[in-house]
């Protein structure tokens, strides 16, 4: 099947959506165009940002997919293949199930999600929704905090506040009765103040800070631009930085035109205050890598905390082959540390050529890290997304999602090779391990599904697809 590059796939959601009419309110028990996702830190939830990119719909949503009632619905036996679904029985054997696994009689057993989705959950947010990062401004004990951008019309980021009780959950944006989400929990101007500089357009994945900081970071796609959330702020989180286009934060791509320059994702690095890089000022300051989406490497910076404003260093090249002879851009995608408490390996997805390298982020002789690539391994095409399998007593695994080709690529990271290549939906994008169930999680955006990838090494079914949430794989 002929497959278009993740722009032109926007682009041409964006077009089908010329010419209608006024369009409907977002269904708020479904899943449409799924871009991020994460697990709740208590294992019971999945949250869910549907994204709207084709603008059929009013808006965003954040549903919350009720993890307990889908493993009791998986545990019981499926309807046959094409059997109507009810509340009573919502899961079914899926059609075309042996293309789906590439193996005859190997069941995909698919559940309807509305069955797992309480409208009361659920709250509509500004179009274009991405990833969703998770924040504790209270601790371990208080409530979560969901930050989700958004790209489209009003481009945004929302913060959504979790509550846990013994009913349940309760999710709060100062939604009205319609789910909408009201001002105060959406971040548009630099201050939240109404004169002060827009939020760039196209955030890319937004980052919270783990080492204590108090900071959100979301690098743009386009622009060359970085923003800065203060989480802690007076009434909630603030805009503090936002960096100059003309600063140009993102190095332009290098193929001659250098009309490209953005980011796409944010990793930090762990600080040891008694062998603490000169950069951080003996660990008062966090150390960062953003990946460059249009050039092939990452670059360093830090947030002066005392003015909460960005700081920025150097630029580290991590592309092994010569980019005049890598094909098409975008270059780079996401990053995540081997071990976030070490902070002595980094991995780095590598959009064009599809690759994921290992970087050697150790200490060198000035004792700031030395960034040096020290291994490569190939992988299917359009790679963008990662995610860490971390079991206790066995090799960790990282996986990635392959937008053009519908597959996740599994790395087996002791020897540094592919042991799997993924069938699943199309148009894979987020992934989430589920570490306790041993499962993964991917987000289909075109399909409007999410597929579970069974982890347990004791399955026959090990790194294949099992189960899919949604109808419309």
């Amino acid at each position: 099947m002929l497959r278009v590059p993740h722009r032109w796939c926007v682009a041409l959601l964006l077009l089908a959506a010329c010419g209608r009419g006024e369009p409907e309110p977002a269904d708020l028990q479904a899943l449409r165009l799924p871009s991020g996702a994460l697990l709740s830190p208590d294992g019971s939830w999945l949250f869910v940002a549907n994204s709207n990119l084709d603008l059929g719909v009013q808006s965003s949503t954040l549903v919350v997919l009720n993890l307990r009632a889908l493993d009791k619905s998986f545990a019981a036996a499926p309807q046959p293949a094409g059997a109507e679904l009810s509340v009573d029985a919502p899961c079914r054997v899926s059609e075309g199930m042996s293309e789906e696994t590439g193996a005859k009689g190997q069941e995909i057993v698919e559940c309807e999600e509305r069955y797992f989705i309480q409208r009361e959950h659920s709250v509509r947010l500004t179009s274009g929704a991405g990833n969703i990062a998770l924040d504790r401004p209270s601790g371990d004990e208080g409530p979560w905090r969901l930050l989700v951008p958004s790209s489209l019309g009003e481009r945004a980021v929302s913060w959504i506040d979790v509550v846990r009780g013994a009913g349940g959950i309760e999710v709060d944006c100062g939604q009205d009765a319609e789910g909408e989400c009201d001002a105060a929990h959406s971040l548009q101007r630099l201050g939240n103040d109404p004169r002060g500089a827009r939020l760039p357009s196209d955030p890319a994945r937004i980052f919270v800070d783990r080492e204590g900081y108090r900071f959100a970071y979301l690098p743009h796609l386009l622009g060359a631009r970085m923003t800065l959330i203060a989480l802690d702020a007076e009434y909630g989180p603030t805009i503090t930085d936002i960096t100059d286009s003309s600063a140009a934060f993102f190095a332009s791509e290098p193929l001659g035109k250098g009309t490209l320059a953005g980011g796409f994702a944010v990793e930090q690095r762990a600080c040891d205050p008694a062998d603490a890089p000169p950069s951080t000022e003996g660990c008062t300051r966090p150390l960062l890598y953003a990946s460059h989406r249009f050039w092939p490497g990452v670059r360093l910076f830090s947030v002066e905390t005392g003015r909460d404003t960005l700081v920025r260093f150097g630029n580290h090249w991590l592309l092994g082959v010569n980019p005049y002879a890598a094909g098409d851009r975008p270059f780079m995608g996401e990053i995540e540390f081997l071990d976030p408490e070490v902070g002595d390996r980094l991995l780095a997805v590598h959009t064009t050529p599809p690759s994921l390298s290992l970087i050697d982020t150790s200490q060198g002789p000035d004792g700031e890290p030395l960034n040096d690539p020290i291994d490569s391994v190939a992988l299917c095409h359009n790679p963008n997304v990662l995610a860490i399998h971390r079991p206790a007593q066995a090799e960790a695994m990282a996986f990635v999602s392959c937008y053009s080709d519908d597959q996740v690529a599994a790395v087996a990271l002791g020897s540094f090779t592919v042991v799997a290549t993924i069938p699943v939906d199309d148009g894979p994008n987020e992934l989430v391990v589920d570490e306790a169930r041993r499962k993964l999680y991917v987000v289909h955006t075109l399909a409007g599904t999410i597929g579970v990838v069974e982890l347990d090494s004791a399955s026959p079914r090990r790194l294949q697809m099992i189960r899919r949430i949604g109808l419309g794989g």
